[in-house]
């Protein structure tokens, strides 16, 4: 497993002060969060797939000798093409902001220009996350084992944390100022 440093959630920048909304300008902050579950029904969906590997009948040690007619060996290819999918949803999205979203928040305010940056060095940390986890699913896939199955359960864990804190900042931290400023997602 990598020595990546999971940034730390005290250290982010305040959220800005914004002004009451009224429903219309709601309505990017509300997008965001739709975008967000959508990652977040993913990560439940891939932690009940680990569930399902982990309580199979047979262990990833005694596949090696089933290797063809062992269902669990499906289990694990089915979780590593889920992760690899998941990674793809995740590094898309993450450009998408920082394309267009970030860039158009930019300069409104100098508080909303530290939380961008945040967000930026944590899409950097969240692209190294799931480069990490494709890595260890590819292993997964090519070399079923129960250590290797702990290693890709742990850069699931490690990427689900952050992206979970990660996602509730930005809501909290941009997703007002996406309404007040105007700007659609």
């Amino acid at each position: 497993m990598s020595d990546l440093v999971i940034p730390d959630d005290s250290t982010r920048p305040a959220v800005p002060d914004v002004p009451e909304l009224n429903e219309t300008q709601k309505l990017p902050m509300r997008h965001l969060r739709a975008i967000h579950e959508h990652h977040r029904r993913n990560m439940r969906m891939m932690a009940g797939m680990i569930e399902g590997v982990r309580s199979g009948d047979t262990s990833a040690s005694e596949l090696h000798a089933h290797i063809k007619d062992n269902p669990i060996l499906e289990n694990y290819r089915v979780f590593g093409n889920l992760c690899g999918q998941h990674c793809q949803l995740v590094n898309g999205h993450h450009s998408i902001e920082d394309a267009h979203m970030f860039p158009a928040l930019t300069g409104k305010s100098a508080a909303l220009d530290k939380v961008v940056r945040r967000l930026r060095e944590e899409h950097e940390v969240v692209h190294a996350l799931l480069l990490e986890l494709a890595s260890e699913a590819e292993k997964l896939i090519a070399s079923p084992s129960e250590a290797q199955f702990e290693r890709t359960i742990v850069a699931h864990q490690r990427l689900e944390k952050l992206l979970h804190s990660h996602f509730s900042y930005e809501e909290d931290s941009v997703g007002p100022a996406l309404g007040l400023y105007d700007i659609g997602i």
